[in-house]
């Protein structure tokens, strides 16, 4: 009785299961004027994530130290403290929008932007868009 020879077998796959700054091989522009949309009712608090393909509403803040990770567009109805990436899989068309960004770090696509918060003098920027040399514009 013989038994099987196993061998290892490497496998890439050529789209990854996550959303986020690892899984974009590359950015494209794609209208998102409407897009698959999930509401989160409630704050988001610190260690809470939510990841989704389309958009993301969230009706409550973001605190501090949570995620909202969305393919397409994250709109918060409150303040925005934690992390947002939008257009997750590369999209540049993508918005994120708040009635308050306090966020130290958001995220468009493949660009990353670095938000200096003073405590004197908070940010009041609510809209965030990538313009046409590619940066991300509050």
């Amino acid at each position: 009785m013989q038994f099987g020879l196993q061998i290892p077998v490497d496998i890439d796959f050529e789209s990854s299961k996550g959303l986020g700054l690892h899984g974009i091989k590359r950015s494209f522009s794609k209208e998102i004027a409407s897009s698959d949309t999930i509401f989160h009712k409630g704050a988001l608090r610190s260690g809470q994530k939510i990841e989704y393909e389309g958009s993301i509403v969230v009706i409550g803040d973001v605190n501090g130290g949570a995620e909202v990770i969305a393919g397409e567009n994250i709109i918060v109805l409150g303040v925005l403290r934690g992390l947002a990436h939008a257009g997750a899989k590369g999209n540049k068309q993508a918005i994120i929008a708040a009635e308050k960004i306090e966020s130290p770090q958001i995220r468009i696509s493949n660009i990353i932007k670095e938000i200096e918060l003073n405590e004197e003098e908070i940010e009041t920027e609510n809209f965030a868009y990538v313009n046409e040399n590619n940066e991300i514009v509050l």
